[in-house]
């Protein structure tokens, strides 16, 4: 069988209280396409990721990272920072960037405020307000591109990521099977239910 790829959409953006990261659920092997895959990752309350590659080079990593961090926790006694966080990853990819398919990630997190990290399998960590990886990046660029303003409000960003992955499930074919959505902010790390997701849409 062909490798299993994410093929995919994520992306992440930051509002003004907290990060939003979001993503599609289909991941491909050749022709063949498996739905419902979860493509965010907690790695640490305040800190999430999003992937897009091969899937076993990026879940391999993602345990690496969430075993670092809480390793980190338990003989510092403190929180890894989001900063720390995307350094951390960005070095492993660095050391591993001979052997990695290439994927793309993207670390939001939630300290004193919201930041985001757009990392490559060659190791660069690039701060941004906003960042996508994957198959439909680009098309999901164009739509933060146009539609992305400073201090947006949590319904106004919830939607404005949302359709920007929609965008690119029109026009990507590895790109699709629903849209999960994560919010960080100083509450932590939490997954919007379906229930939720459609309440926040219907708002005018």
């Amino acid at each position: 069988m062909d490798e299993i790829k994410t093929g995919t959409t994520t992306l992440g953006l930051i509002y003004k209280d907290g990060v939003v990261l979001a993503a599609d659920k289909r991941v491909t092997a050749g022709n063949l396409v498996f739905s419902h895959f979860e493509k965010i990752d907690r790695l640490s309350n305040s800190i999430g990721v999003t992937i897009a590659g091969s899937v076993a080079d990026v879940q391999a990593l993602v345990k690496i990272m969430k075993s670092e961090i809480a390793l980190y926790e338990v003989r510092s006694g403190t929180k890894m920072n989001t900063q720390a966080a995307a350094g951390l990853f960005a070095t492993i990819l660095f050391n591993n960037r001979f052997s990695l398919v290439p994927s793309g990630f993207i670390i939001g997190g939630y300290d004193v405020a919201p930041e985001i990290y757009s990392l490559d399998t060659a190791g660069s960590k690039i701060p941004s307000k906003y960042t996508s990886s994957g198959s439909g990046s680009v098309i999901t660029l164009g739509v933060l591109e146009s539609e992305y303003q400073d201090n947006l409000d949590f319904n106004s960003a919830v939607k404005l990521a949302h359709r920007a992955i929609s965008t690119s499930i029109k026009r990507d074919v590895y790109t699709g099977d629903g849209i999960d959505i994560v919010i960080i902010d100083k509450l932590g790390y939490r997954k919007l239910t379906e229930q939720e997701i459609t309440k926040i849409l219907a708002q005018k």
